[in-house]
């Protein structure tokens, strides 16, 4: 028998297998071959994941349905059914926020979290079956560390799918919650002209070190235009997070010095970092710092 038209979004419960026709021996066989992947007890994926992102969204299909009516997708795992970074985020355990009175829990590959309150009229907009956007990223923030939300917040912000006014009603519904002063601070760091993960820490490290950025700094160039991750406001040096693709990719890689060259030519200096770097706040520091001291020096 096909599993296939047994599920709902890749995903099916023991129950519909049994009412199919498939014996505990059957399911049992099944898994055994991979047809059915485990996902949360009394529930089971059609085909096999892509990767780890794809399994935490099939487990939240699972725990959504498996908790209909009586919680909403929340945390970490909204922010992974829309589709958004998910920096330092652990994917092992699904979040769901109750919608009413009753217990929470933490186990099985579940978390259950208590009910939230009254949403403000800016907190309205959602889809069906989940806390809104702004919210989840904010409780993403409060279960992870407060990176994750930015990075998240980020993303959003970048492709439309929120507004700053929406975060920041997030974060005064959540304001009786530990660990919400390092998130809402960091928020307000949220900038949709942001483009990649990368930037938003790079960013979030270049301010915390005190400097001021301009995002996605227009430069002209013999070239034409071109754009910066940041400039260090007040100085001629242009910062850019550089993804590990560009290396991969050779015509990219060549692209990219024919641009630095060109801006270089124009009295522009560079402190560019690529993600193992990040962490490294002494060595951002450094690189920064010359690299200021160099264009004052250049322009006399």
């Amino acid at each position: 028998m096909e599993l296939e038209p047994l599920a709902d979004r890749g995903v099916v419960a023991t129950a519909a297998l049994v009412a199919a026709g498939y014996s505990d021996a059957a399911i049992a066989a099944a898994v055994r071959s991979g047809r059915l992947v485990p996902l949360l007890r009394g529930w089971y994926a059609v085909r096999p994941p892509r990767d780890a992102r794809d399994l935490h969204r099939l487990r939240t299909i699972a725990g959504r349905a498996r908790f209909a009516g009586r919680a909403l997708v929340s945390h970490q795992s909204l922010v992974l059914a829309w589709d958004l970074p998910d920096h330092r985020v652990d994917l092992r355990t699904v979040h769901l926020t109750r919608t009413g009175p009753g217990p929470t829990r933490n186990g099985s590959g579940v978390k259950i979290h208590r009910p939230l309150p009254d949403l403000p009229p800016v907190l309205w907009r959602s889809r069906p079956g989940e806390v809104p956007l702004a919210v989840g990223i904010v409780q993403a923030g409060l279960e992870g560390v407060p990176l994750t939300a930015l990075v998240a917040a980020d993303a959003a912000l970048h492709r439309g799918l929120l507004t700053p006014v929406e975060l920041d009603g997030a974060c005064g519904l959540l304001a009786r919650c530990r660990g919400i002063g390092p998130v809402r601070a960091i928020l307000r760091e949220a900038d949709a002209r942001t483009e990649s993960p990368g930037e938003s820490v790079l960013g979030h490290r270049l301010r915390r070190l005190g400097h001021d950025l301009d995002p996605q700094f227009r430069v002209e160039s013999d070239l034409g235009t071109r754009f910066a991750d940041f400039r260090i406001r007040g100085t001629r040096v242009l910062v850019e997070f550089d993804g590990e693709q560009k290396y991969a990719d050779r015509p990219e890689a060549f692209r990219e010095k024919r641009r630095e060259d060109a801006l270089r030519r124009r009295g522009w200096f560079f402190a560019r970092f690529v993600w193992r770097e990040l962490d490294d706040v002494s060595l951002i520091r450094g690189r920064v710092e010359q690299a200021i001291a160099d264009a004052w020096r250049w322009t006399g």
